[in-house]
């Protein structure tokens, strides 16, 4: 009932937020918003990131940001995750994102996070690339950029393959930690269990 409200509401944009990042040992949390009008029709072959190959989301996400009536990116970076903890880094992200928005006739947020700082009218449900489309450009728009970013990060921190892995914990990137030892784009704070078994108890 509530989701049927928000969408007869007198707001003339619908904007979703996602984030990619969350889970990794490695790099920042990004969070896009992207609005559209009511009526705006889905963009062809939008759909969940993940579900979606490099070629495709990197043809996909200018076409994106060309249609959106509102963008915004957010970025929480190692330093702040390991210092104020996950949920806050997040939501420093979300606030980011969400700078100079105009009030949204619903904003959609994959999850289970709400953004404290928004008051407007907002739905939050799990695997939200799914259900709105306004979600998955998001989705679309947070992979290129971080993934823009890793590769980038990877040329300053040689030898981890942040180029190829973006900072996720691949037995590969393991590998590389336990024999490299961490670098400063790392969450500190996602690694201590590597310290605390071996390789082969974390990959039983």
């Amino acid at each position: 009932m509530q989701k049927d409200i928000f969408r007869e509401g007198v707001g003339s944009l619908l904007a979703g937020l996602d984030e990619v990042g969350l889970g990794s040992f490695a790099g920042p949390i990004c969070v896009v918003v992207v609005a559209f009008p009511k009526d705006f029709p889905p963009i062809p072959g939008v759909k969940d990131s993940k579900k979606l190959s490099r070629k495709n989301r990197e043809k996909l996400a200018p076409q994106i940001l060309k249609a959106a009536s509102f963008f915004g990116i957010g970025w929480a970076h190692p330093q702040l995750i390991d210092s104020a903890g996950i949920t806050k880094a997040w939501q420093h992200a979300a606030d980011q994102a969400l700078q100079g928005a105009p009030r949204f006739d619903c904003l959609y947020v994959d999850g289970m996070r709400r953004v404290k700082s928004y008051r407007g009218p907002e739905v939050v449900e799990p695997h939200g690339e799914d259900k709105w489309w306004q979600v998955a450009a998001a989705s679309i728009v947070a992979k290129v950029s971080r993934d823009h970013d890793m590769r980038e990060m990877s040329n300053i921190h040689q030898g981890y393959g942040f180029e190829k892995h973006v900072g996720y914990g691949t037995k590969a990137h393991i590998n590389k930690i336990l024999e490299l030892g961490p670098c400063s784009y790392h969450r500190m704070t996602f690694l201590k269990k590597l310290y605390k078994q071996s390789y082969d108890e974390l990959w039983v």
